[in-house]
């Protein structure tokens, strides 16, 4: 059963000799964690390393594991878990489960497993993987005939799937994820019931609208260097209105335009003070961050830092030669 308390667990198999290695994977990740039956897959050896993030009622792990089988037996069901997990990875799976037949999930498309049932899974790709196990009862209340969802039921095709799909990833890479607890939770559930058709478009909970900033700031992030970025370029890119976009920003006390003038500031401001970078031109970073307008960048510097750029990049050295 899941913890009820938010904490973070890590574990590699290199840290277990390798004479035990084997022996530690089949029971610790497989019959312990996982409630599952391990073996590998081919002539591969069982190699395992994670990070698990626990939420009352909710658990999330990314990792990388060597190719291997799992199988869900009649003497693990025994121990009454209905859990569901849903499990995404490089490669993809082979899925067989009875009253379904055999399938196959594409590459980065989740698998939903519920816990109170047999199955067999085949994976040869798995350098990254992750997996969300949460209660039945989170989800019951919100998704009509549960038990009826087919394991593939979520596809990358759904949009909503790939808000949740991102907005997991970010909580992995989180340091305090554990602290967003109970906000993460709720999230969580609400991706879930929308990506299973449950919640009417129109009627978008909280975690769907977080989610879906989530993925904008991303976006913004990888491409502050593009001088064209507007709400209107990005709404385009996700398929919904510069309005909408302009409205998720305003909830949080900004405004789109204002977020990419910070980041790209930020930017800025740690390339100046990167010892690395102390020989390039301010003007050069300015431009690689978007700013097309010598005199708006220097402005709005200090407006935002209360020194020049020219100041910054002293501080730095400064700091550099106190080291």
């Amino acid at each position: 059963m899941l913890p009820e308390t938010p904490q973070v667990a890590t574990f590699s198999s290199d840290e277990i000799p390798e004479h035990q290695r084997d022996e530690f994977i089949r029971d610790f990740y497989g019959r312990i964690q996982m409630r599952l039956q391990i073996k590998p897959s081919d002539d591969h050896a069982l190699s395992f390393a994670a990070r698990t993030l626990i939420f009352p009622g909710m658990m999330l792990t990314k990792g990388s594991v060597s190719p291997m089988n799992w199988h869900r037996t009649p003497d693990l069901m025994a121990d009454s878990n209905d859990d569901i997990v849903l499990s995404w990875n490089r490669g993809g799976y082979r899925l067989t489960m009875p009253g379904q037949g055999d399938f196959d999930t594409r590459p980065g498309t989740a698998a939903m497993l519920p816990m109170d049932r047999g199955f067999s899974i085949t994976s040869a790709d798995s350098r990254w993987t992750m997996a969300l196990q949460f209660k039945r009862s989170l989800l019951a209340p919100l998704v009509k005939n549960l038990d009826d969802v087919r394991a593939d039921a979520i596809g990358r095709a759904n949009p909503a799937h790939n808000l949740l799909f991102s907005y997991l990833w970010s909580l992995l890479h989180i340091d305090a994820a554990a602290t967003l607890e109970p906000l993460a939770t709720r999230h969580i559930t609400d991706l879930l019931a929308v990506s299973l058709g449950s919640v009417e478009q129109h009627a978008q909970p909280p975690g769907v609208r977080a989610a879906r900033l989530d993925a904008i700031k991303q976006h913004i992030a990888r491409n502050l260097n593009d001088p064209n970025l507007s709400a209107e370029q990005v709404s385009r890119r996700f398929s919904i209105s510069a309005r909408y976009i302009r409205q998720l920003f305003a909830e949080q006390g900004t405004s789109f335009s204002d977020h990419v003038t910070a980041q790209r500031l930020a930017y800025v401001y740690g390339c100046l003070t990167d010892r690395r970078q102390f020989l390039r031109r301010i003007a050069d970073i300015a431009f690689e961050a978007g700013f097309t307008e010598p005199s708006t960048f220097y402005r709005q510097f200090r407006l935002r830092y209360g020194i020049t750029p020219t100041e910054a990049r002293l501080l730095g050295r400064q700091g550099d030669t106190e080291v």
